[in-house]
């Protein structure tokens, strides 16, 4: 009820202060509306935006449509809920646009920086475009050359916890190599100042022990390699991927439902690299390369040098292979046992781009057994009740924040559809297809500049 109520409050002072500031409202006549995905298709309906917020969804022939309204669409396009990235690492500006030509409107950043929040900020003052931005605060790990936030003891992970709570972050994202105990306290410490837990499963602590501490969410399957591969000679975690035993995986599966704990595979990331670095001559020439930044070109051209001086690259690729069938086998054991699931791509990593990425990671899902509507609906609704925001995003409803895309096909149908929207909306902010394609222009012009 303090949700709903919550909602309805923002709804009104949103609407109260387009008004007054005299913006124009936008409306959507005569569209399909997908108020969520895996439900019916709402024909001929007519949306109307102000400001930041729906303000109302009718019938085309009797909805009244404000004399001063932008229309935005064509009669019989289909007007559905923006998508969420639930893993990203976003500070490049850039990047805003690459989310937004590809259907993302919400992002969850999984590592608090300055130059996030500062960007943050300008996304949500209408300065540069880009998705809602949700973060955790720095990644806490023990100490390590090239991390800001390390504790070694309770006390330590206690006093960085607070110090994220009182910048604004939503959650910690707690680390690999973290002791067992500085973990606990680390978990302790955010339900303590009401914050989420987003965490990799440390090397010094089984899958089990973790979800015994029923935090929010556990990134990359991690942990999942050494329960699945117990007896592996190797700590490589492809290699134990590789040789996983599909036996344990449905009840494995049935104990993290039992959890409660959700999960976010980042399929895309975890097969990206090894076979990149393989053929790295092919993966700069792929169409996406014009939007890696010149660093990134760098760092990634000396990754790959680096691992070919540590691995045969063929054969890491090989091995990523089949490592990657058998996370598709364990995500398909996770969806069966109705585990709760999460939809993300660690944009940036190496040849990981921001936006595209997710398209591929939403096929991916399709491999793994799941139906167009459950994917959707898993990047849209789930993750905003995951995040406790089911009131805010993840719909298209009165009160909503109209974070929408307008389509000339059904998603539900075709995948593909996303690929090319007639239009985005985020947080009441358009971009039309023409602007899209101009801002994804702009980004790679300036990648070509060093």
């Amino acid at each position: 009820m303090r949700a709903a109520l919550l909602g309805l409050a923002i709804f009104f002072c949103a609407l109260v202060n387009a008004r007054a500031k005299g913006v124009r409202p936008h409306a959507f006549v005569d569209v399909t509306v997908i108020s969520t995905y895996s439900s019916r298709h709402l024909l001929h309906r007519t949306v109307i935006v102000r400001g930041d917020r729906i303000v109302s969804i009718g019938a085309a022939r009797s909805a009244r449509v404000p004399p001063d309204a932008i229309i935005l669409n064509h009669p019989g396009q289909i007007l559905a809920p923006g998508l969420a990235d639930m893993h990203v690492h976003i500070f490049n500006p850039d990047d805003g646009a690459l989310f937004l030509a590809n259907g993302v409107t919400t992002v969850r950043n999984m590592n608090g920086r300055a130059d996030t929040n500062a960007l943050a900020q300008r996304i949500n003052a209408g300065q540069t475009p880009g998705p809602h931005i949700y973060s955790s605060g720095p990644i806490i790990n023990a100490p390590e050359e090239g991390w800001s936030a390390v504790a070694s003891t309770p006390a330590q992970i206690r006093a960085l916890v607070a110090d994220e709570a009182r910048g604004g972050y939503i959650a910690v994202k707690l680390y690999e190599t973290l002791a067992p105990d500085v973990f606990v306290a680390g978990v302790a410490a955010a339900r303590a100042h009401s914050m989420q837990v987003f965490a990799h499963v440390p090397l010094s602590m089984t899958l089990q022990q973790v979800l015994d501490l029923h935090i929010d969410s556990i990134e990359h399957l991690t942990g999942f390699d050494r329960a699945l591969a117990p007896n592996a000679h190797r700590d490589w975690d492809e290699e134990r991927w590789a040789n996983a035993d599909t036996a344990q995986m449905a009840p494995l599966a049935r104990r993290v439902a039992r959890s409660g704990v959700w999960n976010d595979a980042t399929l895309v990331t975890l097969r990206g690299a090894p076979c990149a670095f393989a053929d790295i001559a092919a993966a700069e020439a792929a169409p996406d390369y014009r939007y890696a930044t010149p660093r990134q070109r760098t760092l990634w051209r000396s990754q790959s040098q680096e691992a070919s001086t540590e691995h045969d690259l063929q054969a890491s690729c090989a091995m990523s292979r089949r490592a990657h069938q058998m996370r598709l086998a364990m995500l398909r054991a996770l969806h069966a046992a109705g585990a709760p699931l999460l939809i993300g791509t660690d944009a940036p990593q190496p040849f990981v781009y921001p936006g595209f990425s997710f398209q591929e990671e939403l096929a991916l899902h399709l491999d793994a057994g799941f139906t167009r509507a459950e994917i959707l609906r898993i990047a849209s609704r789930d993750a905003a009740r995951f995040l406790h925001l089911q009131h805010e995003f993840g719909a298209v409803a009165p009160g909503m924040r109209a974070d929408l895309l307008l389509l000339d096909q059904d998603p539900e149908a075709d995948l593909a559809a996303l690929r090319h929207p007639a239009g985005v909306m985020a947080s009441g902010r358009w971009y039309d297809a023409a602007t899209l394609s101009r801002l994804l222009d702009e980004a790679a012009a300036h990648n070509r500049s060093p």
